[in-house]
């Protein structure tokens, strides 16, 4: 009969151990895709003649992040990092783990672009990332995959439209 309570208390301890485990994991994940899903805003932007999909990052914690941890981004999209004030912004690749083309804004039209900036390599400080910026003070700036200018053609000069 002892045997028999110690084998009921086992199945029992057992069956809430896997329900508790199986309950935080299910709700950290849940947590974990609500909030990463939320943090950006999604939109089209036509660059000259190419149209993007594009992420928004309009916000100090935004930007901040960037795409810092993605393994790739598809060929068709980007990331446009909105700023509340015309400037001669800096930036770096920490993080990034794919080669990027910059492409600086002002007033609607490509200033200035930067073409196939290399990701850091993993044990790099931060104090030896390349810094990049644009020739003049800009109001955004857009991310898309190394390559994507020249293969497209975008340029100096080409209009840009955000669709919301």
């Amino acid at each position: 009969m002892k045997k028999f309570w110690i084998q009921v208390f086992l199945l029992v301890s057992g069956t809430f151990l896997v329900l508790y485990f199986s309950f935080n994991k299910q709700f950290e994940d849940f947590s974990l895709l609500s909030t990463s899903s939320q943090s950006f805003d999604y939109s089209t932007l036509k660059v000259g003649e190419v149209m993007l999909n594009i992420e928004i990052a309009d916000t100090p914690n935004k930007r901040s992040k960037g795409l810092s941890g993605r393994p790739s981004l598809p060929l068709d999209s980007g990331m446009l990092f909105i700023f509340p004030e015309e400037k001669k912004y800096q930036f770096w690749m920490k993080g990034v783990e794919f080669p990027l083309d910059f492409i600086f804004i002002k007033d609607g039209k490509v200033v200035d672009i930067i073409n196939n900036a290399t990701p850091p390599s993993g044990n790099q400080k931060d104090a030896a990332l390349t810094i990049y910026s644009p020739s003049m003070p800009i109001d955004s700036m857009l991310e898309v995959n190394g390559g994507v200018v020249s293969s497209s053609g975008i340029k100096v000069g080409d209009l840009v439209t955000l669709r919301k």
